[in-house]
């Protein structure tokens, strides 16, 4: 069993922060320019028995002649509230005040050189992706040595587990892999670990969600992060937190074309199971899976609700779709991301949720077949705009 880590002194809260948005269990999103509204959020029982399956019409998300069109399962209590189409998302001035990590470019924290990632690219083929024309037969030449191999480019840059945004809190003093053989939660599109808060597009820092440098950026942790909620877990040093971990997905381009498409049809960005387990709850923006290995449950908050892959009770397998990538969260705003979590059956405070961060760079490095590129943290922070 995994035991929490001790207390540790928290950091102040930034002078005249602005109220946070929140993706928690029971909390609502409080945004600066947009109403509220809260949708409520059925608690799982994690000592219950998984429920029984689905008396009628039983689905199997691997044989599609289960499957009621359009190929999904309907929810009809999915994202109650949220308008035909989809949950609005209004962009913000940029408050430049705020500083947010990558004002400076990152440096390695094995050689000290500045590094950089080139902005992500998806297959050809996906909705809003242009497909390449077939390239001119090139000229024969005659044939030259073969270039040494360059050494393997890291496929992500990464801050260490419990390196936050610069103000937005004190990250765990847990940095293992609590859970070392998941699978990545998103099924093969970039990926970028962040918050949704205090970075572009959010309720602190304003600005587009579909900024390109949300999608250059190294990966942040921001399991702790400072939120207007009374949640709390062991693994934080205070009460108030974001008790998982929010995941942007895609590049800028697919961003742009998901916010334009209705709610209910956005499907570019696969969500999987990261375990074997079971649909043990469908709420209204979430799903809930139990493992079978025990003692681990996995949340997936803001998935499309009206094209999930799964029912309550339904048998899962590692890696099969459950859903896809969306903002769902009722009439409430919030960006196009996955918020995951993880609980854990501690030794000494039973069900806790504990820090998915070095869990989800392991599982994206076996994804990858890529171990990354750790850097440092930035420790002086421009604030002028770029």
């Amino acid at each position: 069993m995994i035991r929490p880590v001790g207390i540790r002194s928290g950091a102040a809260l930034m002078a005249g922060a602005l109220l946070l948005a929140a993706c928690d269990v029971g909390s609502v999103a409080m945004w600066p320019w947009v109403g509220t509204e809260e949708v409520a959020e059925t608690e799982v029982d994690p000592n219950a028995p998984p429920p029984p399956p689905p008396p009628i019409n039983p689905v199997d998300p691997l044989d599609p002649a289960t499957l009621p069109e359009p190929e999904t399962i309907p929810n009809p209590g999915g994202n109650p509230g949220a308008p035909e189409a989809g949950t609005p998302f209004a962009e913000a001035p940029v408050n430049e005040t705020i500083p947010i990590s990558d004002t400076i470019p990152p440096v390695s924290a094995d050689t000290g050189q500045p590094v950089d990632m080139p902005p992500p690219v998806e297959e050809p083929g996906l909705p809003g992706q242009p497909v390449p024309a077939d390239p001119a037969p090139a000229d024969p030449a005659p044939a030259d040595p073969a270039p040494a191999p360059e050494p393997a480019r890291p496929a992500f840059l990464y801050f260490a587990s419990g390196s936050l945004e610069p103000g937005s809190g004190t990250g765990s003093a847990e940095t293992a892999a609590l859970v070392p053989d998941m699978a990545f939660p998103i099924k093969d599109a970039p990926a970028f670990p962040q918050s949704q808060v205090y970075r572009f597009g959010g309720g602190v820092k304003g600005g587009d969600q579909c900024d390109v440098r949300n999608f250059t950026a190294p990966w942040r942790d921001n399991f702790c992060e400072n939120r207007s909620t009374t949640a709390t877990t062991p693994f934080c040093t205070r009460t108030g937190v974001h008790l998982g971990q929010d995941i942007r997905v895609g590049t800028p381009e697919g961003c742009k074309v998901e916010r334009s498409t209705k709610a209910a049809e956005r499907s570019r960005y696969a969500v999987v199971a990261v375990e074997d387990g079971i649909v043990s709850n469908v709420g209204s923006y979430s799903i809930t899976l139990r493992a079978d290995s025990g003692g681990r449950i996995y949340r997936y908050l803001h998935l499309n609700m009206k094209m999930l892959k799964v029912a309550t009770g339904q048998a899962v397998k590692k890696g099969d779709i459950v859903g896809y990538v969306s903002n769902d969260f009722g009439g409430t705003p919030t960006t196009l991301h996955l918020h995951f979590e993880i609980k854990l059956n501690t030794a000494e405070s039973g069900w806790q949720y504990a820090p998915p961060y070095a869990s989800l760079v392991a599982a994206y490095q076996r994804r990858e077949s890529n171990l990354g590129e750790m850097v440092e943290a930035n420790v002086t922070v421009a604030t002028a705009p770029r």
